[in-house]
């Protein structure tokens, strides 16, 4: 609610003082609401990854997040408020787990070839109310590919070459699972959308 509401201010302002036209007002408010939900996402992300004295740790995070998320498609919440509690409680957790000392090695892999996979069987998933048409659905799987093949030789790269993993290593990887995570979930969601409205 707080965030539609300053959404539809920023909006009035600008139909105030004549910078947009009273019929895009709509489409105004839902893009501020988008902007201002994203910019707390991102605020909330930095203040945790602060508090673990891991000042950098959102930005490898959201590399890895963002590039899949927007290629390979990935849960929606039901609204703004939704989307934040997942996302900072999901980072905040896998904050949480990147402090465990065990050896990532093989994890890390684990997790580029396990995402890979479910790019190759689900890219993009695409959300019920933005359809893709054919041309950027081809587009985005393509792209999702090549991160995934990115990603997958990383830590390959890393599993054989490098002795200690970093911890960014494994934020940026945590990233990465939380995109196949996000891209799984949507998927299994819509299926039971779809199931529901055949019975």
């Amino acid at each position: 609610m707080f965030i539609k509401k300053q959404a539809t201010r920023l909006s009035d302002g600008l139909v105030s003082i004549n910078v947009i036209e009273k019929k895009s007002h709509a489409i105004y408010v839902y893009g501020f609401e988008l902007l201002i939900s994203a910019a707390v996402n991102i605020l909330f992300m930095a203040i945790i990854s602060i508090a673990f004295r891991n000042y950098f740790g959102w930005v490898l995070f959201l590399v890895s997040f963002i590039s899949l998320r927007t290629t390979a498609g990935g849960y929606h919440a039901s609204s703004h408020a939704k989307c934040i509690i997942v996302t900072t409680a999901g980072f905040t957790s896998l904050m949480l787990l990147s402090l465990i000392n065990i050896d990532w090695t093989y994890i890390i892999l684990a997790i580029a070839v396990v995402s890979f996979l479910l790019i190759l069987l689900l890219s993009p998933v695409e959300a019920d109310n933005k359809k893709l048409n054919e041309e950027r659905r081809m587009r985005n799987r393509k792209i999702s590919i090549c991160i995934g093949l990115t990603n997958l030789l990383i830590a390959a790269t890393a599993t054989f070459y490098l002795q200690n993993h970093s911890e960014l290593l494994v934020i940026y990887f945590a990233g990465v699972f939380a995109a196949a995570l996000s891209m799984l979930v949507a998927k299994s969601l819509k299926i039971q959308r779809e199931r529901r409205a055949q019975e």
